[in-house]
């Protein structure tokens, strides 16, 4: 086998490994769902013992940690697709694209995109404005409210910071593996 050939089926390997790779993230983002569904359920039967500040002690935390985890498989995401975009511009030439596959697809995603890791992110944030501000704030009292804001701002300003480092890093990621330039 030539150096050539060797190059190619290890190129070929990989990109398989990197469509493996987005199958993994996604399937780690719904079972977030699912342990965040359960938690809710969990913590519901268990206020009446820990109480609407203990509801809040541990929902806002986990609520916050499922924003951080659909954003770092966000980047993941990005990360393997765009690796597999830079390797099929080494398998495919320019009158390939628009006859085999768009375009468009040899272009890299924004960070902020269309890809269900967003959706992720909106449900859990909304969830957790949802519940805390709607659903247990009016049943609470002022130093409990007070216990409930803080923990909201502080972990927001986490997410928050988290998100921006996140993008930063595919930005740098894009600048530093561009791929092929098409003609």
């Amino acid at each position: 086998m030539t150096s050539n050939e060797e190059r190619m089926k290890f190129l070929l390997q990989m990109h398989k490994v990197y469509w493996s790779n987005i199958s993994r993230a996604e399937d780690a983002c719904w079972k977030m769902m699912a342990a965040y569904t359960a938690l809710i359920a969990g913590l519901t039967f268990s206020v009446p013992f820990i109480g609407y500040s203990g509801f809040l002690g541990v929902f806002i935390p986990f609520s916050f940690m499922s924003v951080i985890i659909s954003l770092n498989a966000n980047l993941w995401f990005l990360r393997n697709i765009s690796l597999i975009s830079n390797l099929e511009k080494e398998f495919l030439s320019d009158k390939d694209y628009n006859y085999l596959i768009p375009r468009r697809w040899a272009q890299k995603y924004p960070f902020l995109n269309s890809e269900p890791w967003w959706v992720f992110v909106s449900v859990y944030f909304s969830v957790c404005v949802i519940i805390t501000f709607f659903i247990i704030f009016p049943k609470i009292n002022c130093t409990e409210r007070k216990f409930a804001i803080s923990l909201f701002l502080i972990f927001s300003f986490f997410t928050i910071f988290y998100g921006w480092w996140m993008w930063r890093r595919y930005k740098r990621f894009k600048a530093e593996a561009p791929g092929k330039q098409l003609s």
